[in-house]
């Protein structure tokens, strides 16, 4: 079964005093006007905790967006952690050829020194040779031998010049070429580094600016959390000023005597309780809250009977309740029965213990045919369980 809190039930013997106020001598004049404020006020609390909890809905579904923005920069961040690892190696294995390709090009700058210096050695050298008169050794009275010697001497000098600027023509080419690489591996390194850096300042940025959020809403929903409860305070005061009120109404309405001995099981047969009085799951909302009566599962087009002798105070339809009846016995005390099919008697009409009052059905906010039953005192919910006599 279901029923809707205990300011439902309140706000409908408001609505219904609202309609006879007027005509029923006795009712004090400011009792009326006091009932009238404080059912304002409640309405203006209500509108203010529906906005309240359109809020924090609000605020828990940009809550679960941002942490699944955070969850997704997590996992960059992990896969950041995997590709810096790889850009470690890179790094690591740049630096080492930066040093392998530094010590090459010392090495070919000795070799580059020494090849230069011997060959300026061979071409001085060269100059020396070539100052003598090689062809003129003949004339001169000198060896042939001396002669051939001394031109040989002059193509070998030749030939290890040549050889000499070969080698040094060779090894700057090659040490050009170390330092072109050099420089080459420097600025990917320069690079490797600055994305580095990039990245990981990019998702700490993200990553900051995220939490720095999330951190707000949390302040958000602390502050929506605490005006919630506050206004439902609030509505909890005003609704017992309502029951204090309405309950005095009652006194002034009905002078007649109260219901002596034990209350009369509504429907006949063996009675299947399916839900007690008291705070449950509301099985439509899933909120914990009040349950201010009992369910009785029956079938639908079950008698309804009056527990006591009583005035029909209300016979119709009203919000979870389905259709409902109220059944006001004496001063203080007030029947309620809820998700009826139909009505056997009308508003105002006098009826007697046992007598048939409704036929029972599955009508409101109701999980399957039962008859829902509340006692209420001055307008408070009573456990039935306090007034009823033995199960039949």
């Amino acid at each position: 079964m279901n029923k809707r809190r205990g300011a439902v039930a309140v706000f409908l013997i408001v609505c219904i005093l609202a309609l006879m106020l007027g005509d029923i001598p006795g009712v004090e004049g400011d009792l009326t006007s006091d009932l009238k404020a404080a059912q304002n006020k409640l309405d203006a609390l209500k509108s203010q905790l529906q906005q309240i909890q359109k809020l924090i809905a609000q605020n828990k579904s940009a809550k679960y967006d941002l942490l699944s923005q955070l969850t997704a920069l997590n996992e960059q961040m992990d896969q950041l952690q995997g590709d810096m690892g790889n850009i470690d190696s890179r790094i690591t294995e740049l630096e080492r050829l930066l040093g392998t390709t530094a010590s090459q090009i010392a090495a070919r700058e000795k070799q580059y020194v020494e090849l230069s210096a011997e060959t300026e050695g061979t071409v001085e050298l060269l100059y020396h040779v070539s100052n003598l008169d090689v062809a003129g050794l003949a004339f001169a009275g000198g060896d042939l031998n001396t002669m051939v010697n001394a031109q040989q001497g002059v193509s070998a000098v030749l030939r290890q010049i040549t050889a000499s600027l070969d080698a040094v023509s060779t090894q700057k080419l090659a040490l050009e070429s170390d330092r072109a690489a050099y420089a080459s591996t420097k600025a990917q390194l320069e690079n490797v580094y600055a994305l580095k850096k990039q990245q990981a300042d990019l998702l700490n940025q993200q990553t900051a600016a995220k939490q720095q959020t999330l951190n707000y809403l949390a302040a958000k929903g602390s502050n929506y959390a605490a005006e919630n409860k506050r206004i439902q305070d609030e509505m909890a005061r005003e609704n017992k000023l309502i029951d204090q009120i309405v309950a005095e109404i009652y006194r002034q309405q009905h002078p007649g005597a109260e219901p002596t001995g034990k209350l009369l099981w509504p429907i006949p047969g063996t009675i299947h309780i399916t839900e007690l009085f008291g705070m449950r799951n509301d099985p439509i909302n899933g909120v914990r809250e009040m349950h201010n009566g009992i369910d009785m599962g029956c079938p639908m087009a079950t008698p309804v009977r009056a527990p006591a002798d009583g005035t029909v105070e209300y016979e119709g339809r009203f919000s979870g309740y389905g259709n409902m009846l109220m059944l006001q016995c004496g001063q203080h005390m007030t029947l309620v029965f809820g998700h009826l099919k139909s009505f056997v008697v009308k508003k105002g009409a006098s009826v007697k213990r046992g007598q048939t009052i409704a036929l029972s059905d599955n009508t409101g906010w109701s999980t399957g045919p039962h008859l829902h039953f509340e006692v209420r005192i001055d307008g408070t919910p009573k456990n039935p369980f306090n007034y009823l006599g033995p199960k039949p």
